[in-house]
């Protein structure tokens, strides 16, 4: 039998992903997965040279540097000579990029959120966020 605070709890959740989802307009804007690989790459390990982003990547030097050239067109990723040897560059994400990454992650639409907590009075904003934290808290030390 299911308890009433878990069923309650799920139906809430739904209707809150269903009101709240972030959607995207226009399929051109959403980075495609081999992007958002890319850039989550160079967040993680730092600027790189194309080669070394290509073994990382498992991707062909031709195939890497095309899908780099299109990324820094869009201002998402900027060359920088390598301090070490001026000979190679290495390819980092722009602020742009970062922020582009961030939204990527995005499953709810920030702005819809913040209107409807708007709605509500300080006090219950952060009673909402604090009673949450504790319960996602609970949730981490009850998973198997």
């Amino acid at each position: 039998m299911t308890d009433a605070f878990a069923a309650e709890f799920e139906d809430l959740f739904r209707a809150t992903y269903r009101a709240a989802v972030r959607r995207v307009r226009d399929k051109r804007e959403r980075l495609s997965p081999e992007t958002t690989t890319l850039l989550d790459h160079l967040a993680a390990a730092g600027p790189l040279t194309a080669g070394e982003l290509s073994r990382c990547l498992d991707r062909a030097p031709s195939t890497l540097t095309e899908m780099v050239d299109h990324l820094v067109d869009k201002g998402l990723l900027t060359r920088d000579r390598d301090p070490a040897d001026a000979r190679r560059s290495l390819i980092w994400l722009t602020d742009t990029g970062q922020a582009a990454l961030l939204e990527s992650r995005n499953v709810l639409d920030l702005d819809i959120l913040a209107a409807a907590g708007a709605g509500l009075a300080p006090e219950q904003r952060q009673a909402l966020i604090d009673h949450f934290r504790a319960f996602v808290a609970h949730l981490k030390g009850t998973r198997p």
